[in-house]
Parts: structure tokens; C-alpha cells; sequence
């Protein structure tokens, strides 16, 4: 009978784990995100030196030492295929379903996370990206601690809320409806979003509209001007938030690119705008 070495029955042991666990090794070295949604859910899994390539849209930290591969509508593919990636990231919401096909057809590894609509789908494509590179483990782990943080906002779900108005846009005057996480986030923190009653995502809506359904809160974002949204409130003195001073700026990536524990942080932030 042939004998087997130390080292031989090493390998059969770790094949056997692999066999039983379905697990299969994960050696994605050079990663490209198409979108700093993408980006920040690498990072918090810990995925941060395997990243090569990002778009013009990340925080200038996260674009240094970089490649930059175009915008999230138009990447550039030449650049994409120069710099030779393991597997290129993408997002339905964010990028062209073209781009996504050009890639693949010239032998690129892309995968597609879905668009996020609420906190559930945070999650599970949290738990898509942490499958890709081995991470199931720190994924569980996070959402495991931030839903036990949530579930003391759950309650403020159910008690009488004040109203929300999140001004995402100017030209126009843009806001979000009901299929979006910001309803959600307004639910969480314990507040209810005046547009949560229409059934869309992102919609254009008019001034008189707004003033008619007198928001307790305006939350602003996204017009790359700190002050402008709270001047143009402040002339509508007979809306309840610019009454009570209740007008706020947030920080787009933290509200734009949710992760697990973004989409906590955001809701603790709009429940202190509620407060008083």
C-alpha cells in the first residue's frame, strides 16, 4: 500500500473543507469599480489595495494612485482593457447595460449588482460583492451589528412623523417617491417623506407643491452649492421647516453610495434633524 506523506494528506484535508463548504478560492487582485456606490462597499469589506481603477466620481483620495476609467455613462473602454483587470464591477442603476455587454464580449469578468430601492437590497448586495472576494464572514458580521443598531429605530416606524422633503435637484426641482432608500430612511429615522405616496423613484415636482405639503424638514444634497438650496427656501417663510430653521445639507456619498453602515448613519443623522 502506498504510503501517504505529511504534506499529501494536508492537501486532501483542505480539498475535503473546500468540498464540504462549497467554498472555492478568491484571487481578484486588480479590480476596477465602475461607481463609488461600488467603491465604498469594496472598502468596507475591506477590498482596498486590489482596486486599480475607478471613475472621475470618487472622492479625491480614492482616485489617487488610481487609474481613472472614464464616468459611470461612459467608461472608457480602451483604458479598461490597458490596464488588464481580474474583474470589473458594475451597478444596473448606474451603468449602461451597453457598456456592461461591450465588455463582456471582449473578454472582460464583469459582475452586476442591482439597483437599491431599500435597505434590504443594500444588504444583499452587500453580500454579493463580499461572495465574490471570500468576504461572506466580515459581510455577515456588519450587517449582523448594524441591524441590531436599527432595530431601536424600527419603533419610530409606528409613532405619529414629522414631514420630509429631500431636495435632490434644482432644474428642476427634483425629489424622490416612494421606491427609493431615501423613503426608507425617512421611515427609520422615524419621519415620512411628503413624496412617499407616489409610486416611482426619483421625480420632478413644483414649488407650489412642495409649500402645499409644508415639509417640518428639508433635507438638501447634490447641488454643489452649499448655501443655494437654504437661500431659496428661505423666501417661502410660511413653509414649517424654514420656519423652524429646519433646512439641512448632508454629504452626497454618504447618502448616495449606501453601504450597510452609511444607510445607519444616514438614518441616525435624519433622526437629529427631527428632533425638537
Amino acid at each position: 500500500m502506498k504510503k501517504i506523506t505529511p504534506m499529501t494528506a494536508l492537501v486532501l484535508i483542505l480539498l475535503v473543507c473546500i468540498c464540504r463548504t462549497g467554498a472555492t478560492p478568491h484571487y481578484f487582485s486588480r479590480v476596477i469599480s465602475l461607481g463609488p456606490y461600488i467603491t465604498e462597499n469594496l472598502l468596507l469589506l475591506g477590498i482596498e489595495k486590489e482596486i486599480i481603477g475607478v471613475t472621475i466620481h470618487e472622492k479625491p483620495e480614492i482616485k489617487k494612485n488610481r487609474e481613472i476609467v472614464g464616468t459611470l455613462l461612459d467608461p472608457n473602454i480602451e483604458t479598461i482593457l490597458r490596464i488588464r483587470p481580474d474583474i470589473v464591477i458594475a451597478t444596473k442603476e448606474g451603468n449602461r447595460k451597453q457598456t456592461v455587454e461591450k465588455l463582456v464580449s471582449l473578454g472582460i469578468n464583469v459582475k452586476v449588482i442591482d439597483e437599491v430601492i431599500s435597505y434590504e437590497d443594500v444588504k444583499n448586495n452587500f453580500l454579493f460583492l463580499a461572495e465574490i472576494f471570500g468576504k461572506q464572514d466580515v459581510a455577515k458580521k456588519i450587517i449582523a451589528d448594524v441591524d441590531s443598531k436599527l432595530a431601536k429605530y424600527r419603533r419610530k416606524m409606528f409613532v405619529k412623523k414629522k414631514k420630509i422633503f429631500w431636495h435632490i435637484g434644482t432644474k428642476p426641482l427634483f425629489t424622490a417617491g416612494s421606491n427609493t432608500y431615501f423613503n426608507e430612511i425617512s421611515l427609520y429615522a422615524g419621519g415620512m417623506n411628503i413624496f412617499g405616496d407616489i409610486k416611482t423613484k426619483y421625480i420632478a415636482v413644483s414649488v407650489e407643491e412642495v409649500i402645499k405639503r409644508n415639509p417640518d424638514v428639508i433635507i438638501t444634497m447634490g447641488m454643489g452649492e452649499d448655501t443655494y438650496a437654504k437661500d431659496f427656501w428661505n423666501s417661502f417663510r410660511n413653509v414649517q421647516a424654514v420656519k423652524k430653521n429646519k433646512i439641512f445639507r448632508v454629504d452626497d456619498y454618504d447618502f448616495c453610495s449606501p453601504t450597510p453602515l452609511s444607510f445607519l448613519k444616514s438614518v441616525k443623522t435624519i433622526a437629529g434633524f427631527l428632533e425638537n
